[in-house]
């Protein structure tokens, strides 16, 4: 898998750093907009990205790309991804997928009609952590209660507290918690239970118009899952699943997962470290690459439809606590 890089922000910089241990992917060229052209040439040098752009239409040219790893703002990736697929290759679009539901389902109509492959980068489906979490989950007897807190303070919370508005909790970006942190909670839940009855998110506003923390409440037939979130504080963060016999417990954020813990009562703790990747990013490149290379697209479809419920899902919970970008008027179809 041969790799164009769109943007610059400190995601960028983990996924290259992951991308240097994965032997079937390797970054070949960079591009970032005019204004932020030190930045990209500043990560081109650091990892040997022979080739930089700041036009986008000469970036789509380079044949010795296949696919783009885009990370630009939540509001563009719709855009770009367009125009990433039009241009016949294949993409990678950092999480938050779209905006909306329906430029998901624009994007992934794209994608299968020119059988290019079409992935969101979330990190969470692809951990080992995780698919053991779904083997053990009978173990537990039945299900009960789901429980996620996924807070990290951010010092961009600093700056909007300050008056200065970032792209993360930027209305026109479609910046906020529920876009960003908490939804690793939501794709955690999903991928293991997959579609709840309902969905409904409880916010705490920031200034800027943007959730800055909050809660999700996904509703299931028999049990219900909360989702928690927050940029402008912090608290241990993990994932936790009760059933009947026990539970089964994420000891840290969902993002990297990084050990798996399973109690059941009047036994000892069994733990799991099953990932040793020098990176969580890894396991997401390794999959990607491998779908690429043996053309199979039954499993990208998978992946896809799961980044099509959660882009409903973020919508339909954005909806619910009244948030709304600019970009939700763009069309999802040309």
């Amino acid at each position: 898998m041969k790799l164009g890089i769109m943007g610059h922000g400190p995601i960028v910089g983990w996924f290259l750093d992951a991308v240097a241990h994965v032997k079937t992917a390797d970054a070949a060229a960079l591009y970032n907009r005019p204004q932020s052209a030190a930045q990209g040439q500043a990560l081109a040098e650091k990892y040997g990205i022979p080739a930089v752009y700041t036009d986008f239409e000469a970036f789509l040219a380079d044949e010795t790309m296949d696919t783009v790893y885009l990370a630009l703002p939540n509001s563009l990736h719709y855009e770009y991804a367009l125009r990433i697929l039009n241009a016949g290759k294949h993409a990678i679009v950092e999480k938050p997928f779209t905006a909306t539901a329906a430029q998901a389902r624009h994007l992934a109509e794209l994608a299968r009609e020119k059988k290019l492959f079409l992935f969101e980068a979330i990190t969470t489906c692809h951990l080992p952590h995780v698919k053991k979490l779904k083997e053990l989950l009978s173990r537990i007897g039945d299900i009960s209660l789901v429980q996620c807190n996924y807070s990290q303070y951010s010092s961009r919370y600093d700056l909007l507290m300050d008056g200065e508005l970032t792209n993360m909790f930027d209305p026109r970006f479609a910046g906020g918690c529920l876009m960003d942190i908490n939804s690793y909670n939501i794709h955690f839940v999903t991928e293991v239970f997959g579609a709840p009855e309902y969905i409904q998110y409880f916010p705490r506003m920031g200034v800027s118009g943007v959730d800055v923390s909050g809660a999700a409440i996904l509703q299931y037939e028999t049990f219900p899952a909360s989702c928690i979130g927050a940029k402008d504080s912090a608290s241990h963060s993990f994932a936790m699943v009760q059933g009947r016999y026990g539970n089964l417990i994420i000891d840290g954020s969902v993002g990297p997962s990084p050990s798996l813990i399973l109690n059941l009562r009047g036994q000892e703790p069994e733990r799991f470290q099953l990932q040793s990747a020098p990176s969580h990013y890894c396991y997401e490149i390794e999959a990607f690459a491998r779908m690429i290379a043996e053309h199979d697209y039954q499993a990208c479809d998978v992946h896809l439809e799961h980044s099509l419920l959660m882009a409903r899902l973020l919508e339909e919970a954005r909806q619910s606590a009244g948030i709304t970008f600019a970009c939700d008027t763009e069309a999802g179809h040309e």
